[in-house]
């Protein structure tokens, strides 16, 4: 654990940086099914296999923001290796998501997530330090190819 006595934060930093396998699931056409039925999401892509068959993919796949939901076996924030142990505040709060997709994700796919402190930073505004948190988390296929990314902020606050 180590401070710095300017922003009165601590983390352990030793973790930044330090890529973690939360583990690997297979998209089954259920869960991929279930997911658009619980979000309400109908696009054919996803949910109708003629209209998909026919479509830019040639067939079924998985909504991209599906990822980001899964479990993998592990809770990101409490994974040995990515647990940042952040001391600053006395309140947290997720402070925002982004979603990067590189390829499409198909019922069948075995996807595997890897999960990374990538960051901690602080900012000052009008009502006072924050302290930043991201983690990255990293989606790949069985054949090795990187199809999403995903980056979850959170923030450190006094309220």
């Amino acid at each position: 654990m180590t401070s710095d006595s300017e922003t009165r934060f601590d983390y352990d930093r030793s973790v930044v940086g330090v890529d973690v396998e939360l583990g690997s699931l297979v998209l089954t056409p259920r869960l991929v099914s279930d997911y658009c039925i619980a979000v309400g999401e109908t696009n054919p892509l996803y949910t109708d296999e003629a209209a998909a068959k026919a479509g830019p993919y040639g067939g079924l796949v998985a909504p991209p923001a599906m990822l980001p939901s899964l479990t993998f076996g592990q809770s990101m924030l409490g994974s040995a290796g990515v647990d940042a142990k952040v001391r600053f505040g006395n309140t947290a709060m997720f402070a925002g998501c982004r979603l990067e997709t590189f390829a499409p994700v198909r019922p069948g796919d075995t996807i595997t997530a890897r999960v990374q402190v990538k960051e901690v930073f602080p900012k000052t505004g009008r009502s006072g330090t924050m302290l930043f948190l991201i983690h990255r988390t990293t989606y790949t296929n069985q054949d090795g190819m990187q199809v999403a990314a995903n980056e979850r902020s959170t923030v450190y606050r006094e309220v």
